[in-house]
């Protein structure tokens, strides 16, 4: 079964840059906090180099990187104003070297219910739209 890993959608959030921030921190925290409301350890969003927004969840050895960031693609069908990404941030040389199965099997699982828990979170608020899912 594939992990689903990006999803693009049309959202309710402002697209404006706040100071030198770029555009998404409203929806950065809000997913953020919702994950950490679902029972995720989720760190609060950072400026990623002046082009989006992104946090980190952990769950033991693992930790994912999630990516917002503002793409305003609405001429594309559907149209895809939001994007968020997600993947296993590098593991250690040992972990590589000893837990390679185990942990790949781990990524896959921790991916899934990360994505499970952003597909509740963005089709029950009526804020999103035109939610399309990109699988690995």
């Amino acid at each position: 079964m594939s992990v689903r890993t990006i999803v693009g959608f049309v959202a309710d959030f402002s697209t404006e840059p706040i100071g030198n921030d770029p555009s998404g921190k409203e929806l950065a925290a809000f997913v953020a906090q919702r994950l950490k409301d679902a029972g995720f350890a989720v760190e609060a969003p950072n400026n990623r180099e002046d082009w989006a927004w992104d946090f980190y969840t952990k769950d033991d050895e693992l930790k994912i990187q999630t990516i917002v960031g503002l793409v305003d693609d609405m001429d594309s069908d559907p149209p895809r104003q939001w994007l968020i990404t997600n993947d296993c941030c590098e593991l250690g040389f040992f972990q590589r070297l000893f837990g390679t199965n185990h942990l790949a099997e781990k990524r896959k699982q921790m991916l899934r219910r990360i994505f499970d828990a952003l597909h509740l979170i963005i089709s029950a608020d009526s804020r999103f739209s035109h939610i399309v899912w990109d699988v690995e």
